[in-house]
């Protein structure tokens, strides 16, 4: 005797982050499985978004960011507590030229990912600990990943 399987179901969904940090999700497929007896049957329902994707209508890039934020404040208290002659200043400092300049790149400033200029000196100078750049979502990819 055959038992009936509880149906198993999957969805795709894809997040989204605007620039004014407001994330949006949303199903873009969702297959459901099901077995009664001894045949599976599955179907898979694909919404315009997916259709008009898959069928090259529209370019999008997978992010997977959120790192960048966390630290940043962890980052901003560590620079202020550092001497201006020490080591650990000297580091960050590196790192952020290093940053400013491939950021400032016509082939960065060319590809469909770039938001901004990566000035993490100007940054720390400016702002205040816990404050983040204006208009700038520090959670998106482009920017979590370098910081």
């Amino acid at each position: 005797m055959t038992m009936a399987r509880p149906a198993q179901t999957k969805k795709t969904i894809v997040t989204r982050t605007t620039k004014a940090g407001k994330r949006t999700r949303r199903v873009v497929t969702f297959t459901s499985t099901s077995t009664t007896g001894s045949t599976p049957t599955t179907a898979t329902a694909v919404t315009k978004v997916a259709a008009a994707i898959g069928a090259g209508k529209y370019k999008f890039i997978p992010e997977f960011g959120g790192q960048g934020t966390s630290y940043w404040a962890e980052l901003q208290k560590l620079y202020a507590a550092s001497k201006s002659s020490s080591t650990t200043r000297a580091f960050i400092d590196s790192a952020a030229q290093a940053l400013l300049e491939e950021s400032s790149t016509d082939e960065a400033k060319a590809s469909v990912a770039f938001e901004a200029v990566i000035d993490v000196h100007s940054w720390l100078q400016s702002l205040e600990v816990g404050d983040t750049p204006a208009d700038l979502a520090l959670d998106r990819v482009y920017f979590s990943m370098p910081l």
